[in-house]
């Protein structure tokens, strides 16, 4: 999540950024995915330049560290997931977009809206994969309409005096639309999908967080610290991706093994009942 004000000049430096390593040749943009990790890490292994996609987080880190930018990653083991997307599917045969709005619900709701959005107005773009059942399309505005009647649910009740109708206006619209979009089109959501990526190595390979003196270097001028054990790209991009994480002023203490609820950093373990 970014705030309106700050969202052009963070494109503007994602722009810059590719036009100079090379991924963006006469306005013709190269996708930077998290499938292409491993790639990415042999070439730079061949031409002795640094990755670029170490360089692309970076600029997440910076806008993290600045209070710029929001990031949250929804974990729910892949048992669960089977279980109760079975269970979907059977008590609803004739909607299985259903389970869809449920998880993106759950995600949107408990690490941005419920705390950061209120009555501001948001918008969301969600990344256009497998977003279809059966060959259909999802109706993304009847999320719209269910995250902003749970808004309006949950700030209305606080309020003992009757709310001005232009107030009650702005809170049941704090979602203004969401939308599904292309990720080769939009910069943000390769971002987005890259730290998820890492996050989601970081669970499924149980990484332990690292030692305080493993921390990367804050300068230039610094040795760049060989991981001991590190034998692929992701094993690297994500030892960057942790320990360039810890190094931010109250981050430090942060374990991607446990749930996380920093403000600006949220890791949100999805839980169903038996």
């Amino acid at each position: 999540m970014i705030d309106d004000e700050h969202e052009s000049s963070l494109l503007q430096q994602i722009v810059d950024f590719k036009k100079r390593r090379g991924l963006l040749i006469e306005d013709k943009e190269i996708e930077l995915k998290w499938t292409r990790v491993e790639e990415e890490w042999k070439n730079s292994q061949k031409t002795g330049r640094r990755s670029r996609y170490e360089e692309y987080l970076d600029i997440f880190f910076d806008t993290l560290r600045t209070k710029i930018l929001s990031f949250g990653y929804m974990f729910l083991e892949k048992t669960d997931y089977a279980r109760v997307e079975a269970d979907f599917a059977a008590q609803q045969p004739d909607n299985k977009h259903n389970f869809f709005f449920m998880l993106y619900f759950q995600f949107l709701y408990h690490c941005f809206i419920k705390n950061q959005v209120k009555q501001s107005p948001c918008q969301i773009l969600i990344d256009n994969r497998d977003m279809g059942a059966e060959g259909a399309q999802y109706d993304v505005d009847k999320l719209r309409q269910i995250l902003n009647r749970r808004a309006y649910r949950d700030i209305v009740p606080k309020y003992q005096l009757t709310l001005s109708s232009e107030l009650e206006r702005r809170i049941s619209e704090s979602i203004q639309f969401v939308n599904l979009a292309e990720s080769k089109d939009e910069p943000l959501i390769q971002l987005s999908d890259l730290c998820a990526g890492c996050v989601r190595y970081t669970l499924e390979t149980e990484l332990p967080a690292p030692e305080a003196e493993s921390q990367i270097a804050l300068f230039p001028s610094e040795p760049r610290l060989i991981i001991k054990g590190v034998t692929s790209g992701r094993d690297e991009l994500v030892s960057y991706f942790y320990r360039r994480l810890r190094a931010i002023d109250g981050y430090r203490d942060i374990n991607l093994l446990r749930p996380s609820y920093h403000h600006r950093f949220n890791i949100f373990p999805l839980k169903f009942s038996q």
